[in-house]
Protein backbone atom coordinates (compact mmCIF):
# COMPACT_ATOMS: atom_id res chain seq x y z
CA UNK A 1 0.00 0.00 0.00
CA UNK A 2 2.81 2.27 0.81
CA UNK A 3 4.51 1.36 -2.71
CA UNK A 4 1.18 2.66 -4.35
CA UNK A 5 1.61 6.22 -2.57
CA UNK A 6 5.16 6.10 -4.05
CA UNK A 7 3.96 5.27 -7.51
CA UNK A 8 1.77 8.49 -7.29
CA UNK A 9 4.59 10.42 -5.80
CA UNK A 10 3.09 10.62 -2.21
CA UNK A 11 6.37 10.81 -0.42
CA UNK A 12 7.84 12.51 2.60
CA UNK A 13 10.52 15.96 0.57
CA UNK A 14 11.71 17.47 3.34
CA UNK A 15 12.06 18.05 7.41
CA UNK A 16 12.00 21.07 8.86
CA UNK A 17 15.19 20.22 11.23
CA UNK A 18 18.03 22.60 11.55
CA UNK A 19 16.35 24.94 8.86
CA UNK A 20 14.65 23.12 5.87
CA UNK A 21 16.17 19.91 5.02
CA UNK A 22 15.62 18.51 1.68
CA UNK A 23 15.30 14.52 1.66
CA UNK A 24 17.31 12.39 -1.05
CA UNK A 25 14.21 10.51 -3.16
CA UNK A 26 15.63 7.15 -1.26
CA UNK A 27 15.40 8.71 2.08
CA UNK A 28 12.19 10.44 1.32
CA UNK A 29 10.97 6.76 0.29
CA UNK A 30 12.18 4.54 2.98
CA UNK A 31 10.58 7.64 5.53
CA UNK A 32 7.18 7.31 3.84
CA UNK A 33 7.06 3.38 3.83
CA UNK A 34 8.20 3.59 7.56
CA UNK A 35 5.57 5.97 8.60
CA UNK A 36 2.62 4.61 6.49
CA UNK A 37 3.63 1.13 7.94
CA UNK A 38 3.53 2.35 11.73
CA UNK A 39 0.22 4.60 11.21
CA UNK A 40 -1.99 1.41 9.60
CA UNK A 41 -0.72 -0.99 12.37
CA UNK A 42 -0.80 1.75 14.90
CA UNK A 43 -5.31 1.96 13.81
CA UNK A 44 -5.80 -1.68 13.56
CA UNK A 45 -4.48 -2.14 16.80
CA UNK A 46 -6.79 0.88 18.55
CA UNK A 47 -9.59 -0.93 16.33
CA UNK A 48 -10.81 -2.85 19.61
CA UNK A 49 -13.96 -1.43 20.49
CA UNK A 50 -17.37 -0.79 18.04
CA UNK A 51 -16.59 2.89 16.52
CA UNK A 52 -13.28 3.39 18.15
CA UNK A 53 -10.94 3.42 15.15
CA UNK A 54 -13.86 4.69 12.77
CA UNK A 55 -13.98 7.64 14.97
CA UNK A 56 -10.75 8.33 15.83
CA UNK A 57 -10.04 8.39 12.76
CA UNK A 58 -12.54 11.13 11.86
CA UNK A 59 -11.12 13.47 14.43
CA UNK A 60 -7.56 13.18 13.22
CA UNK A 61 -8.97 13.42 9.53
CA UNK A 62 -10.93 16.62 10.73
CA UNK A 63 -7.87 18.39 12.78
CA UNK A 64 -5.76 17.98 9.05
CA UNK A 65 -9.01 19.08 7.30
CA UNK A 66 -8.76 22.29 9.34
CA UNK A 67 -5.31 23.11 9.48
CA UNK A 68 -4.83 22.79 5.40
CA UNK A 69 -7.93 24.37 5.08
CA UNK A 70 -6.84 27.21 7.08
CA UNK A 71 -3.58 26.88 4.71
CA UNK A 72 -5.36 27.01 1.51
CA UNK A 73 -7.97 29.43 2.01
CA UNK A 74 -7.07 31.42 4.92
CA UNK A 75 -3.92 31.99 4.30
CA UNK A 76 -3.79 31.21 0.03
CA UNK A 77 -1.19 28.44 0.12
CA UNK A 78 -2.38 26.74 -2.57
CA UNK A 79 -0.28 23.57 -2.19
CA UNK A 80 -2.38 22.63 0.64
CA UNK A 81 -5.26 22.29 -1.56
CA UNK A 82 -4.91 18.23 -1.88
CA UNK A 83 -4.69 17.13 1.23
CA UNK A 84 -8.08 18.99 2.11
CA UNK A 85 -9.62 17.31 -0.21
CA UNK A 86 -8.48 14.01 0.83
CA UNK A 87 -9.34 14.99 4.37
CA UNK A 88 -12.54 15.64 3.39
CA UNK A 89 -13.27 12.70 1.93
CA UNK A 90 -11.94 10.45 5.07
CA UNK A 91 -14.16 12.65 6.96
CA UNK A 92 -17.06 11.74 4.83
CA UNK A 93 -16.42 8.20 4.20
CA UNK A 94 -16.04 8.35 8.22
CA UNK A 95 -19.08 9.61 9.12
CA UNK A 96 -21.31 7.49 6.80
CA UNK A 97 -19.97 4.78 8.47
CA UNK A 98 -19.74 5.69 12.30
CA UNK A 99 -23.59 5.43 12.35
CA UNK A 100 -23.56 1.66 11.94
CA UNK A 101 -20.24 0.51 13.43
CA UNK A 102 -20.71 2.31 16.76
CA UNK A 103 -22.08 0.18 19.91
CA UNK A 104 -24.15 -2.20 19.61
CA UNK A 105 -21.91 -2.35 15.71
CA UNK A 106 -24.70 -3.37 13.29
CA UNK A 107 -21.45 -3.68 10.66
CA UNK A 108 -18.02 -4.78 11.59
CA UNK A 109 -14.72 -3.13 9.68
CA UNK A 110 -12.25 -5.80 10.58
CA UNK A 111 -8.48 -5.27 9.86
CA UNK A 112 -8.73 -4.57 6.04
CA UNK A 113 -11.20 -1.16 7.05
CA UNK A 114 -8.79 -0.45 10.04
CA UNK A 115 -5.51 -0.64 7.66
CA UNK A 116 -7.69 1.08 4.65
CA UNK A 117 -8.43 3.84 7.05
CA UNK A 118 -4.95 3.83 7.97
CA UNK A 119 -3.54 4.38 4.95
CA UNK A 120 -6.20 7.06 4.37
CA UNK A 121 -4.91 9.02 7.05
CA UNK A 122 -1.29 8.58 6.28
CA UNK A 123 -1.66 9.96 2.85
CA UNK A 124 -2.91 12.87 4.38
CA UNK A 125 -0.51 13.33 6.83
CA UNK A 126 1.81 13.08 3.95
CA UNK A 127 0.64 14.77 1.88
CA UNK A 128 -0.07 17.98 3.81
CA UNK A 129 3.24 17.88 6.32
CA UNK A 130 5.58 15.85 3.92
CA UNK A 131 5.19 18.05 0.81
CA UNK A 132 4.00 21.75 1.77
CA UNK A 133 7.28 23.41 1.92
CA UNK A 134 7.84 24.27 5.87
CA UNK A 135 9.44 27.60 5.00
CA UNK A 136 6.21 28.39 3.66
CA UNK A 137 4.50 28.20 7.40
CA UNK A 138 5.72 31.11 8.61
CA UNK A 139 4.52 32.54 12.35
CA UNK A 140 2.17 34.93 10.23
CA UNK A 141 0.41 32.13 7.87
CA UNK A 142 0.55 28.85 10.19
CA UNK A 143 2.56 28.64 13.04
CA UNK A 144 5.80 27.59 14.14
CA UNK A 145 8.20 26.36 11.22
CA UNK A 146 8.01 22.68 13.50
CA UNK A 147 4.62 22.35 13.33
CA UNK A 148 4.43 20.19 9.63
CA UNK A 149 6.73 17.70 11.77
CA UNK A 150 4.45 17.99 15.34
CA UNK A 151 1.25 18.00 13.64
CA UNK A 152 0.70 14.66 12.48
CA UNK A 153 2.50 13.19 15.43
CA UNK A 154 -0.12 15.37 17.97
CA UNK A 155 -3.60 14.15 15.73
CA UNK A 156 -2.16 10.66 15.86
CA UNK A 157 -0.99 10.49 19.37
CA UNK A 158 -3.86 8.30 20.94
CA UNK A 159 -3.10 5.79 18.07
CA UNK A 160 0.34 5.82 18.30
CA UNK A 161 0.59 5.83 21.71
CA UNK A 162 -1.12 2.31 22.05
CA UNK A 163 1.24 1.25 19.01
CA UNK A 164 4.52 2.23 21.19
CA UNK A 165 2.98 0.47 24.06
CA UNK A 166 1.97 -2.32 22.34
CA UNK A 167 5.22 -3.20 21.12
CA UNK A 168 7.34 -2.44 23.88
CA UNK A 169 4.84 -4.40 25.97
CA UNK A 170 5.05 -7.63 24.02
CA UNK A 171 8.94 -7.31 22.87
CA UNK A 172 9.74 -6.91 26.48
CA UNK A 173 7.81 -10.45 27.22
CA UNK A 174 9.33 -12.29 24.47
CA UNK A 175 6.36 -12.45 22.22
CA UNK A 176 6.14 -11.31 18.61
CA UNK A 177 4.99 -7.30 18.66
CA UNK A 178 1.84 -8.57 16.54
CA UNK A 179 0.25 -11.23 19.28
CA UNK A 180 -2.88 -9.98 20.26
CA UNK A 181 -3.90 -9.35 24.28
CA UNK A 182 -5.98 -7.46 26.07
CA UNK A 183 -3.35 -4.65 27.20
CA UNK A 184 -4.64 -1.85 24.95
CA UNK A 185 -5.45 1.80 26.12
CA UNK A 186 -9.15 0.76 25.63
CA UNK A 187 -9.07 -2.55 27.75
CA UNK A 188 -7.60 -0.59 30.44
CA UNK A 189 -9.95 1.74 30.81
CA UNK A 190 -13.08 -0.46 30.59
CA UNK A 191 -11.01 -2.61 33.25
CA UNK A 192 -11.85 1.21 35.44
CA UNK A 193 -16.12 -0.18 35.32
CA UNK A 194 -16.71 2.00 32.04
CA UNK A 195 -18.74 0.37 29.50
CA UNK A 196 -17.73 0.40 25.72
CA UNK A 197 -20.09 3.34 24.95
CA UNK A 198 -18.25 5.69 27.49
CA UNK A 199 -14.99 4.03 27.08
CA UNK A 200 -15.20 4.71 23.66
CA UNK A 201 -16.29 8.38 24.01
CA UNK A 202 -13.32 9.12 26.39
CA UNK A 203 -10.45 7.77 23.53
CA UNK A 204 -12.59 10.17 21.48
CA UNK A 205 -12.18 12.91 23.67
CA UNK A 206 -8.39 12.25 24.52
CA UNK A 207 -7.43 12.43 20.48
CA UNK A 208 -9.55 15.82 20.37
CA UNK A 209 -7.25 17.08 22.98
CA UNK A 210 -3.80 16.32 21.13
CA UNK A 211 -5.37 17.38 17.81
CA UNK A 212 -7.48 20.10 18.59
CA UNK A 213 -4.83 22.68 20.62
CA UNK A 214 -2.31 21.84 17.88
CA UNK A 215 -4.41 22.80 14.64
CA UNK A 216 -5.42 26.13 17.25
CA UNK A 217 -2.27 27.17 18.03
CA UNK A 218 -1.02 27.29 14.71
CA UNK A 219 -3.27 30.35 14.12
CA UNK A 220 -4.19 31.86 17.49
CA UNK A 221 -2.58 32.78 20.73
CA UNK A 222 -0.94 29.37 22.38
CA UNK A 223 -3.51 30.21 25.63
CA UNK A 224 -6.87 29.27 23.05
CA UNK A 225 -5.31 26.06 22.62
CA UNK A 226 -4.44 25.45 25.71
CA UNK A 227 -7.54 26.05 27.33
CA UNK A 228 -9.09 24.20 24.48
CA UNK A 229 -7.50 21.15 25.54
CA UNK A 230 -8.33 21.86 29.42
CA UNK A 231 -11.45 21.61 28.37
CA UNK A 232 -11.33 18.85 26.74
CA UNK A 233 -9.41 16.87 29.21
CA UNK A 234 -12.01 17.84 31.71
CA UNK A 235 -14.53 16.69 30.28
CA UNK A 236 -13.12 13.35 30.01
CA UNK A 237 -12.35 13.42 33.65
CA UNK A 238 -16.11 13.80 34.63
CA UNK A 239 -17.14 10.86 32.18
CA UNK A 240 -14.42 8.76 34.77
CA UNK A 241 -15.60 10.32 37.70
CA UNK A 242 -19.51 10.77 37.27
CA UNK A 243 -19.97 7.36 35.37
CA UNK A 244 -23.10 6.26 37.15
CA UNK A 245 -24.74 9.89 37.18
CA UNK A 246 -23.61 11.00 33.45
CA UNK A 247 -25.30 8.20 31.72
CA UNK A 248 -23.40 7.06 28.62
Amino acid sequence: SAGILLIYGVQILWLPINGITTLPTNIGQLLTVLFVMVVINAINFVDGLDGLATGIVMICAASFFAFSYLLAVVNGLNRAGAPSLITAIVIGLCLGFLPHNFHPAQIFMGDSGAMFLGLLISASAITLTGQVDASAITEENGGNVLLPLLLPFSILAIPLLDFVMAIVRRVKAGRSPFDADREHLHHRIMRLGLTQQRTTIILYLWTAMFALPTVIAAFTPIWVAFLAGTVIFGVSILLVKFRQEIKI
